[in-house]
């Protein structure tokens, strides 16, 4: 094991480089040329990876306009270098969670306007469960007649939420995700892209503009929800639920849209310190007292909900799926569960 002030050095900045990659674009330096020669003359890099290591880093991250596998497999690549480099040094395994940290000082805020990304790595997986289970559940009326929708959920697929009209919770098949049109090289507007979570920290902040209207404030149904676990290119599927309830309500918010109508995005937080070896955010689930809350308080009077759920109140099931394999999920088993009295 190789444990010299140097190669920490260039370990350093080659993992300093991949975190700022996932931030936009980046702007490559004599650093991080020096830094792959050096991992590549004492054997710890063979000249392969470190060239396309370079070639990953000057490629244009302000990229919407490639598909999101494209993006998987590029940050993959990079990250897969970072762990085999730290594997041949005998240090430790850089985990998605560690990393995660790393980069998320390099993600901007998001800015419709400006066409800047959402960090990529929160919940973009969950399922709803059925309609009829759901309408029981929160005791909601239908507000319009929509087909059943997907039974697992992703960015810019038909979901169900529940919202307050004239007083009465109502359950409607909106979008998920806000649209955002990113830009291009030259800044032209591409394509929008979904915006399917919101930081709490951020409420006041950029989502103010809907987080402070009660009206715009919505729950989401949910059985279930995924977070890919496990080292770059080998994420398996991990499915997080309450215990005891075949339901929960995911804080949310929605807005009516040009592009897509209808449609909402989660409200995210912190993990519980004992899950953050899954993810280090969460989503805002909501206890049934709270839920009216949500829905019409004043938005200071919301800063309780900023904590996570319980881990001990948390049940997980960790697959062999890979993640880029886990798109068709069956559903969640806890859902079929029949609605007692009281539940």
């Amino acid at each position: 094991m190789r444990n010299d002030r140097l190669t920490r050095l260039a370990m350093r900045v080659v993992e300093d480089a991949a975190a700022r990659a996932e931030g936009g674009a980046v702007e490559r330096t004599w650093g991080h040329r020096l830094a792959l020669e050096y991992l590549v003359r004492i054997g710890i890099a063979d000249a392969r990876q470190a060239d396309s290591f370079w070639r990953n880093l000057a490629m244009e991250w302000e990229r919407a306009e490639f598909d999101h596998q494209a993006r998987y497999i590029q940050t993959t690549q990079m990250m897969g270098s970072v762990h085999n480099w730290r594997g041949k040094l005998g240090y430790t395994p850089l985990n998605p969670i560690e990393f995660g940290r790393l980069s998320r000082p390099y993600m901007p805020d998001l800015e419709i306007d400006a066409g800047t990304q959402q960090h990529p790595c929160m919940c973009n997986r969950y399922q709803p469960g059925e309609r009829d289970t759901i309408r029981q559940f929160f005791n909601a009326r239908l507000f319009r007649e929509a087909n059943e929708g997907p039974a697992t959920v992703h960015p810019k697929e038909p979901g169900w939420v529940v919202r307050r009209v004239e007083g009465d919770h109502v359950l409607e098949q909106m979008t998920w995700g806000f649209p955002v049109h990113l830009r291009g090289k030259s800044g032209q507007p591409l394509k929008a892209k979904p915006v399917n979570n919101a930081r709490f920290d951020k409420l006041s902040g950029f989502w103010k503009r809907w987080a402070d209207i009660p009206a715009q404030r919505c729950l989401i149904p949910a059985s279930r929800y995924a977070e890919a676990v496990g080292p770059a290119g080998k994420m398996t599927t991990t499915w997080m639920s309450v215990r005891g309830s075949p339901l929960f309500a995911w804080a949310g918010l929605w807005r009516e849209s040009d592009e897509w109508g209808a449609c909402y995005a989660g409200v995210m937080t912190d993990n519980a310190p004992e899950l953050l070896n899954i993810h280090d955010r969460s989503p805002v689930i909501l206890r049934p007292q709270d839920w009216d809350t949500w829905l019409t308080a004043p938005l200071p009077d919301l800063a309780r909900f900023d904590a996570p759920w319980p881990a001990e109140d948390t049940i997980i099931d960790r697959t062999n799926i890979l993640w880029k394999d886990g798109r068709a999920a069956p559903p969640n088993p806890q859902a079929s569960l029949s609605l007692g009295k009281g539940d």
